[in-house]
């Protein structure tokens, strides 16, 4: 797999190159006003969305999608890049703030949109349900993924405002007869439930006098996962859905879902757990023995988001020992993480690039900017 130090280099490669032959070429900074834009002569891409497009927890901003769109694939043609990516943005602060009405006052060619999963409650996936899975509280986590699924007038708000949001855009394409929208959605950043079992024995078994506890406990993973799987769900079938209408009729051409997802199912978070224990043994003349788990990986090897900050919740549900009386007893859950990396930017800006509307597999998002490129399957490698 490329590097990402690799790619940087290429990306500033590309963007040597490119300024060479086209000075127009705005390299990631949009003008001030439309008239000193046109006046520049870009192409526009605006790029509307939440922490993603702001990309939350990257050291850079070079290292965001919209910025590796527009290094890897967008610069050729001379194009000038504004990204409103905003930490914590809704799609109904975006409406608000001003954010849709500053997107038309741009006047695009390409505007990507990625909004919906700040939205309360929608963002308690990966914020208090996050935190009961780092806390080993998977009934919880179950509990708080069902909620937000079962939540009718979350996914209603979402849909009205992106019908809001996907209707201005119709506006700006009257007045801009290239323009291309891209409704990006979300990738899952959790394991897989049917990913973790062969952990959870590898995890509870080397703990010998709590292996029963441990186990009842972990054995509540895969259905925690599950339901949290279900909310990603939700919310990219949301989005697919709200897209639909725009898709029909002869201007469908110029709306695209991008559906990330599938990428990312072999580089979720990291979940590197450990316990540790210490158990006295009065049958044994009082002796105490510890036993620890190694550190076992319940996520991918090869992850794709930002690693977060460790959990050291006890865990209270290995007692009591099934022999013994538990003494000391620890645990450290570590890299889980949310926000993709460097990588997993790479590979929304490249589901970007090649990503199809109505008709997949025969209409790139490339080629209705006019690109000649041929379709590709394997990115995001």
């Amino acid at each position: 797999m490329t590097t990402a130090s690799t790619r940087h280099t290429r990306r500033y490669a590309a963007r040597v190159a490119a300024a060479a032959a086209l000075p127009l070429v705005c390299a990631g900074v949009l003008a001030s006003t439309p008239a000193a834009e046109a006046a520049a002569g870009c192409r526009i891409y605006v790029a509307s969305g939440d922490d993603y497009t702001a990309g939350n927890a990257l050291n850079d901003n070079e290292s965001r999608y919209p910025e590796q769109l527009l290094a890897d694939h967008l610069v050729a043609p001379g194009w000038c890049l504004y990204n409103q990516g905003k930490n914590g943005q809704t799609s109904s602060s975006f409406i608000s703030g001003g954010g849709m009405a500053s997107a038309y006052t741009m006047r695009p060619d390409l505007h990507t949109i990625q909004l919906g999963e700040q939205n309360s409650t929608v963002v308690n996936a990966i914020k208090s349900c996050f935190d009961k899975v780092k806390d080993h509280d998977f009934a919880g986590a179950m509990a708080c993924a069902a909620a937000i699924e079962a939540n009718s007038s979350v996914w209603t708000s979402m849909t009205s405002n992106y019908t809001s949001l996907l209707a201005t855009d119709k506006i700006m394409a009257s007045q801009r007869p290239g323009l291309v929208v891209a409704v990006v959605g979300y990738p899952n950043p959790y394991p897989r439930a049917g990913d973790v079992v062969d952990e959870i024995v590898e995890l509870c078994v080397p703990l010998i006098d709590t292996i029963p506890t441990c186990t009842a406990r972990w054995a509540q993973l895969p259905a925690a996962l599950t339901a949290l799987d279900r909310v990603f769900t939700k919310l990219n079938t949301t989005l697919k859905n709200a897209l639909a209408p725009f898709q029909a009729g002869p201007n469908g051409w110029r709306y695209v879902f991008v559906d990330v997802n599938p990428k990312f199912e072999d580089h979720c978070m990291t979940m590197k757990v450990q316990i540790k224990t210490k158990v006295e043994h009065p049958e044994e003349s009082g002796a105490v023995h510890q036993h620890d788990s190694p550190e076992v990986n319940f996520g991918c090897s090869e992850e794709w988001f930002v690693e977060g900050s460790d959990g050291t919740a006890k865990p209270n549900y290995l007692l009591p020992a099934a022999i013994g009386v538990l003494i000391e007893w620890s645990q450290t859950t570590k890299g889980m993480g949310v926000y993709p990396n460097s990588d997993g930017h790479q590979c929304i800006a490249d589901a970007i690039w090649e990503a199809d509307t109505i008709d997949p597999g025969t209409t790139p998002l490339k080629w209705k900017l006019g690109y000649g490129e041929p379709s590709r399957t394997d990115y995001c490698q």
